[in-house]
Formats: structure tokens, sequence, C-alpha cells
């Protein structure tokens, strides 16, 4: 960002900036203060290509296909998904249920003349069912996996910008959201926060929008306790961000991983 603003190219600002006495006179070295304070800068000012430089990577695990396609209509990040064709979905896997669908809830359903009650559960063991059946049959996995709902879980990896990842939290926090892309973006903003605090410390719509703004409030709290736990962590060690206390839909864990 200093370069923009410099005489200096990118790279004399960054080798100098250790070694104050080889500053140039119209240069300040690089503390924490200033970086922190270039970077609100650059939010305040929307100077947002600054944030393309960087890279955010989330293993978002046991999540539900009907989220994952949400997810991937953000076309600038990068994503790599488990495959339907060569991982089947068994029981142990399952399938992720909407919290408002109670266990009790059947519909009843005609099969051939023949009337039952359904609920959800057994909806998604007789796609289950017939999928495994068809396979046994000899149908290629390719086709098979038709039958499969979109409740069915999935694993995807993705990498985007920090101005991506703003965009898709602004837009993906926001309280009309639909609720399990709208806790797992959540939980990537507590991730974010704790790598990169002077970036995501808050999404534009707290200004105006009184939900956000509180749930921001109790996701610093979580983030507070859990930065200073890895602060004094390992290279290599996993921590958790406790998010029982930020007000989720359903069950969601958030790990970071030191990497240096």
């Amino acid at each position: 960002m200093r370069s923009c603003y410099s005489a200096h190219s990118s790279y004399d600002l960054f080798s100098l900036s250790d070694q104050k006495p080889a500053l140039p006179d119209d240069e300040k070295p690089f503390d924490d203060q200033r970086i922190r304070s270039l970077l609100r800068k650059a939010l305040e000012l929307e100077h947002m290509d600054i944030f393309e430089h960087g890279q955010l990577t989330f293993d978002l695990e046991h999540a539900s296909r009907a989220c994952t396609h949400q997810l991937v209509r953000h076309r600038l990040a990068s994503f790599s998904q488990q495959s339907q064709r060569y991982v089947r979905i068994t029981r142990s896997r399952g399938y992720i249920k909407p919290p408002k669908i109670a266990d009790d809830l059947s519909v009843p359903v005609q099969i051939r003349g023949a009337r039952f009650e359904v609920n959800f559960d057994d909806a998604m063991d007789i796609s289950r069912q017939v999928e495994e059946g068809l396979l046994a049959m000899g149908i290629r996995a390719e086709d098979a996996r038709y039958v499969r709902p979109n409740a069915a879980v999935t694993n995807i990896v993705t990498s985007m910008n920090p101005r991506q990842l703003l965009h898709v939290l602004e837009l993906r926090c926001a309280p009309d959201a639909q609720w399990e892309i709208r806790d797992l973006a959540w939980a990537m903003f507590a991730c974010a926060k704790l790598v990169a605090p002077n970036i995501f410390e808050t999404l534009p719509s707290a200004a105006s929008n009184s939900q956000v703004r509180e749930k921001i409030s109790k996701l610093d709290i979580a983030v507070k306790e859990a930065r200073e736990r890895f602060a004094g962590s390992s290279k290599g060690e996993l921590l958790e961000i406790p998010l029982s206390t930020v007000g989720l839909e359903h069950p969601v864990r958030a790990f970071v991983r030191k990497l240096q």
C-alpha cells in the first residue's frame, strides 16, 4: 500500500523496513502500530486492491451440497471439492438435517398405489439404499449418484484473498442468509479474525445492522480467548476457537493451525 504513494518501490520499502538508519528520510519503519494504521486507512478509503495480495485457505468439512452449491457461486475464490463419483455417501458419513425439521415430522408419500408416512431420516436412508442398489446392479457410480439429495455431506477446500473473503462474509453473515452457510461464514470469520485481526475487525454492515454488530461482539470475545492460547501454541498445533456462545443455528467447530 505504501508503495502506491511513495517514490520508492515496494521491494525497497520492505527490504529496508528493519534497517532504520537505511530508511529514506521520508519513510517510517513498518512497526505494528504503523501496519495497523495503514490497513485501517486502506479499509476506510476502500483501497481494496491491497487485500488481493494475501490468501486464506479453509478446509470445510461435513457441509451439505446445498451449502457448497451456494459457496461456489463466489467465482473469484478457488475450490477443490470431494468427488461424488469416487466417494460414496454411507450411513456413517450421513447428511445435514435442517434444525427446523423435527424428528417426528412425517409427510405422506405414495409409491405404486401404496401410501406411507416418511420422515426426513427415512428419505435420506431410502436415497442411500437406492444408490447402493444401483451400484450393486452394475450401474456406474457417476450415474448412481444422481439419486443423492442436496443434504448429502461433502468436504471442500477453498482459498480466497482477503478482499474476496470480506465480500463473502458481508453477504453470508447477514441475518437473511441461509442458515447453514451463515453459520459456516461466521466460523470462517472467527478464523480470519484470529490470523488477520487488522483486516477482519468488522464488516461494513455492522454500522447499520444491530444483529451483525451484536454477533461480532460475541465473536470478538471467543476469538480473544483463543488468541491468547494461539500466541503460546507451537508450530503445527491445531487450535479450536469456541463458538458455542456466538449463537449459531447448528453446531459448527472452527480450528486454526499454526504453520510458522
